[in-house]
């Protein structure tokens, strides 16, 4: 004999609806941390292999176009650094009273010999595509914004004052030959492909702290500028390589301080 159902229970259906509300919610939640995290990487430049194929790639440039080197990029800050000392021991030597020992005088500093260990960082911000270039107006305002000046061999600089002289803390370039940045030029419409920052070691601070100046720099003109990321190699920038930079420079200051030379210029 046909029994008829039982009667349906609000307590039932509560629940019921309770469970698809919970589930929603749960998507929802799932949806939205994905969204931060892709904006979120985006918009540092930090785009893992997978997210962007295209973007594993090395940088092409135009035909017309000839890289600025690495090597290139650290003799240029060899050459800054040894101006630099040098004309604030020019300065130094002017300021100093006439009736002063000769002894008593600020002797010449010296930059890092030849034979000393150093390690270089180099990162690049390219354009959004190996189409585009980033426009010269809105370059200038952001390495302006970075707290950058136009200074020696015609590129830009961020420095911090020691013993009453600028000493520099790291350098930015133009991607291409002649790697020169002229900010009349720049504010006239000159579009370039990208910028190269790079950094020296040992240097007058600590280096992890040089590194993270230099990384959130590189990440504050990308966001501004809407460009990428890029390694040395001019492939993109991931999590694990900016890992590894700060490890090889935590190992670069401990082999200097087993060794003696712990010593900052």
């Amino acid at each position: 004999m046909w029994k008829r159902p039982p009667p349906w229970r609000p307590a039932e259906a509560c629940a019921v609806e309770l469970r698809w509300i919970l589930l929603l919610l749960g998507l929802v939640v799932i949806a939205a941390v994905y969204l931060y995290s892709t904006a979120n990487r985006r918009s540092r430049g930090l785009l893992d292999h997978e997210d962007d194929p295209a973007l594993d790639e090395p940088l092409e440039l135009r035909t017309d176009e000839e890289e600025v080197s690495v090597s290139e990029l650290q003799d240029e800050l060899i050459n800054l650094d040894a101006l630099l000392r040098e004309e604030a021991t020019e300065q130094r030597g002017s300021e100093a009273s006439p009736h002063a020992p000769a002894e008593a005088q600020s002797a010449p500093a010296v930059p890092p010999q030849a034979t000393d260990e150093e390690m270089f960082v180099v990162l690049h911000v390219a354009a959004p595509s190996r189409e585009q270039r980033l426009p010269g107006p809105e370059v200038l305002a952001a390495l302006e914004a970075c707290g950058l000046e136009h200074g020696p061999l015609g590129i830009f600089h961020r420095t911090r004052a020691l013993g009453g002289s600028p000493r520099i803390l790291f350098s930015v370039a133009n991607m291409v030959k002649p790697g020169t940045l002229d900010p009349g030029s720049l504010a006239a419409g000159e579009e370039i492909p990208g910028l190269s920052l790079f950094m020296r070691l040992p240097a007058f601070i600590p280096g992890e702290e040089l590194y993270r100046n230099l990384l959130e720099c590189t990440h504050q003109l990308a966001q501004q500028l809407g460009g990428r990321v890029l390694d040395e190699n001019r492939s993109a920038l991931t999590q694990s390589a900016m890992e590894k930079i700060l490890e090889d420079i935590r190992l670069f200051e401990l082999r200097r301080q087993k060794a003696g030379g712990g010593k900052r210029r």
